[in-house]
């Protein structure tokens, strides 16, 4: 629910008690109910920026992940774990040797950016495969301080 609408329910809420519409109900508990309905209201007001205030925010950013094998794209997806199933699903189907293996994927968490690799493991044996995931960073906004 938006403020107004909120602020709206609190008022019907009210008017119901006092016009007698809620007989064999607890009015108590209506009127608790007002009273969130109210202070969410006054939360949701007090949370919007006034009428003509700009706000210092630094320009929004969002991630997408690149999935590949070698240097060929295969999709880019807005979930990592989206990507890594299509790396999977395409080792499989142009591996057959990987049938029956476990998949692990290998990256260093600290650098979020860096490509994280697939890494077959399959009777006792571990293999790298040349599929990646790699993480991009797309920006909502132009950062002209980024140029600097």
């Amino acid at each position: 629910m938006t403020g107004p609408e909120h602020y709206t329910r609190a008022e019907q809420l009210l008017r119901e008690v006092r016009d007698g519409h809620q007989e064999g109900t607890d009015v108590a508990a209506i009127l608790a109910a007002a009273q969130v309905h109210a202070t969410l209201a006054l939360a949701t007001a007090q949370s919007q920026p006034a009428p003509g205030a700009q706000l210092e925010t630094e320009p929004a950013v969002a991630f997408v992940y690149r999935a590949a094998w070698g240097d060929t794209p295969l999709g880019t997806y807005t979930i990592s774990d989206a990507a890594r199933e299509h790396c999977e699903a395409d080792a499989l189907n142009h591996a057959p040797e990987f049938e029956g293996g476990i998949f692990e994927w290998l990256g260093d968490e600290s650098e979020p950016d860096d490509p994280h690799e697939l890494l077959v493991a399959k009777d006792g044996t571990e293999q790298m495969t040349e599929y990646t995931v790699t993480r991009i960073t797309v920006a909502t906004e132009y950062d002209p301080e980024a140029d600097a």
